[in-house]
């Protein structure tokens, strides 16, 4: 067996472990990036409902004056474009602010939580296994050897069966 520098100082991380942190590296980043992106499109469309309303107030202030001096000319147009805007500007703000507030939990590791357990069992296993195998003085004969393998098949069994399909006592039914 080849020991590296690095295990040799005391320093060494498994590498399972490491693909884990690095994994829920990425569901967080992946997370941030959707977070970002959700607060730029609100802003902007915060931003938009903004503009949309000073348009509206000159407009609206521009038919205001047209209908006061011209007494029911051309003021309908600039009317029923002003309240376009606001109604525009109305849309957005709320579209927006609905934006924002929206809540979108933060990713829980847990899916890198049972790749850990199965990683750990396995290379409990295994080291247990192997020391059992390489004790000089406990050297197991063929028949020990035989239900270690046993055992072993059985729990990676076990694990396999609880994982994809849960014991009936903790499925709840709901009447």
């Amino acid at each position: 067996m080849r020991v590296t520098a690095s295990e040799k100082s005391g320093n060494a991380r498994p590498r399972g472990v490491s693909a884990l942190v690095g994994s829920y590296g990425r569901d967080l980043r992946t997370w941030a990036a959707s977070r970002a992106t959700g607060y730029g499109i609100a802003a902007a469309l915060l931003l938009g409902g903004i503009l949309a309303v000073f348009g509206a107030i000159a407009v609206g202030a521009i038919a205001l004056f047209h209908f006061l001096e011209l007494r029911y000319g051309p003021n309908t147009a600039f009317a029923t474009l002003g309240g376009g805007l606001l109604a525009l500007a109305a849309i957005l703000l709320l579209a927006g602010w609905l934006m924002l507030q929206r809540h979108v939990p933060v990713p829980r590791p847990e899916r890198q939580l049972r790749a850990a357990k199965q990683m750990l069992v396995g290379t409990t296993i295994s080291r247990a296994v192997t020391a059992l195998h390489d004790a000089e003085g406990t050297r197991p004969d063929a028949t020990t050897q035989v239900l270690l393998g046993a055992a072993a098949v059985a729990a990676i069994g076990w694990l396999v069966f609880h994982h994809v399909r849960p014991p009936a006592s903790r499925v709840q039914v709901r009447r």
